[in-house]
């Protein structure tokens, strides 16, 4: 008998293998999951960068204003009184004119203003206050209903209603 491929020369040609339907159902199926997940990774990490930038202009706004507040005596240098909040011809229209550290007691603005009473740029959504307490000399953080030679100053920055900065110091009467 004859071999049969000294009959037929020709080699067979191999079966193509071809991309089926289902493969490339899969194919898709997976590349899709990951678009998605790469997607939700952008957003997270956009949403934490966006927070972490107002946590820092936050922080200016704050540091801006207890840096003005620290300018100030702890008690009105015209009467020398330390009694809480603005004495006769002190305004809010404009921080101009406060003298003392206990002018700015209960003060908040939205949109954010310079100490001239001019609106910052920009700030329309964002709220700054500032909170004056006696403060008891040997416990700073416990509050006191009378004078005790010692003030904690705490100024708030939210942003879009959100807590985005603190800042707390204390001011005393001491020389």
């Amino acid at each position: 008998m004859i071999p049969r491929t000294t009959l037929n020369p020709r080699p067979r040609p191999a079966r193509l293998r071809a991309f089926t339907l289902i493969e490339c159902v899969v194919a898709t199926a997976v590349v899709a999951g990951m678009t998605a997940t790469a997607l939700t990774t952008v957003a997270y990490s956009v949403r934490a960068q966006g927070k972490a930038a107002d946590r820092a202009v936050g922080a200016m706004y704050a540091d801006a204003m207890v840096a003005e507040i620290m300018t100030q005596p702890y008690a009105d240098p015209n009467t020398g009184t330390a009694t809480f909040g603005l004495e006769p011809g002190e305004t809010t229209a404009s921080r101009a004119n406060w003298d003392d550290v206990d002018d700015y007691a209960g003060y908040t603005d939205s949109p954010l203003q310079n100490k001239d009473g001019s609106v910052i740029p920009n700030t329309a959504t964002w709220k700054r206050s500032v909170e004056v307490v006696w403060a008891s000399p040997t416990s700073p953080a416990t509050a006191s209903v009378t004078e005790t030679g010692c003030k904690r100053v705490t100024v708030t920055v939210r942003h879009n209603g959100f807590l985005v900065a603190t800042r707390v110091f204390l001011r005393t009467n001491a020389p």
